[in-house]
C-alpha cells in the first residue's frame, strides 16, 4: 500500500510523528512473545497428547512408553515445553519491565528474538516426536498430531523466520553483520 501527499490529522496519529519504524518493530517484539506463547501451547498438547497416546497404546503385550525409544523422546519433550515457557515467560517479564522503565529496549528484543526462536523450533520438534511416538497414526486426521505439525511449522515463519531471529540475536550480541 502506497499512499503520496496524503495528510493525517495530528489527532490521528498512532505515535509520535517520525518514530512509526520504532513503533512497528516495537510490535513486532510484542508479536514475538505472543508466536512464543502459541507454539508453548502446541508443545505442551503435543506433550500431553503423546504421555497419553504412549500410557494407553500397547504393542506386544505392553504399554509403549515403557520402552527408552519412546519414554526418552518424551523425557526431552518435556525440557523443550518447559525451556520453552521459561524463555517466554522471562521475555513477558522484560516486557513489563520496559513499560516501567527497568528494561531497555535492546533487552526485550533479544529475549524476544530467543523465546521466538527456540519455543517455534521446538513445537516443530515436539509435533516431529509426536508424530514418531504415534507411527502412522500421527498421520490420521482423527489424531491431532497432523494438524499440530503444520501449524507449528508456521509458527516457526511468522513475525520472522528463525534466521531472522538468529540475525537478531547475533547483531545484539554485538557480532558484525553485512
Amino acid at each position: 500500500m502506497t499512499f503520496e501527499d496524503c495528510r493525517v490529522p495530528a489527532g490521528n496519529l498512532l505515535g509520535a510523528e517520525g518514530e512509526g519504524f520504532k513503533q512497528f518493530l516495537k510490535t513486532l517484539d510484542d508479536g514475538r512473545i505472543a508466536i512464543s506463547a502459541l507454539a508453548v501451547g502446541l508443545s505442551q498438547r503435543m506433550l500431553e497428547e503423546t504421555t497419553a497416546y504412549a500410557t494407553t497404546r500397547k504393542a506386544f503385550g505392553r504399554p509403549i512408553g515403557v520402552n527408552q525409544g519412546v519414554s526418552f523422546q518424551i523425557a526431552d519433550l518435556a525440557v523443550m515445553v518447559e525451556a520453552s515457557r521459561q524463555l517466554t515467560y522471562k521475555a513477558a517479564w522484560l516486557k513489563d519491565e520496559l513499560e516501567h522503565g527497568r528494561r531497555s529496549v535492546a533487552e526485550v528484543k533479544q529475549a524476544a528474538a530467543i523465546c521466538k526462536l527456540y519455543s517455534t523450533e521446538a513445537a516443530v520438534t515436539a509435533t516431529r516426536i509426536a508424530t514418531q511416538v504415534f507411527g502412522g497414526n500421527g498421520f490420521m486426521e482423527e489424531y491431532p498430531v497432523a494438524r499440530f505439525y503444520r501449524d507449528a511449522k508456521i509458527l516457526e515463519i511468522g513475525e520472522g523466520t528463525s534466521e531472522v531471529q538468529r540475525m537478531v540475536i547475533a547483531r545484539n550480541l554485538g557480532l558484525p553483520s553485512a
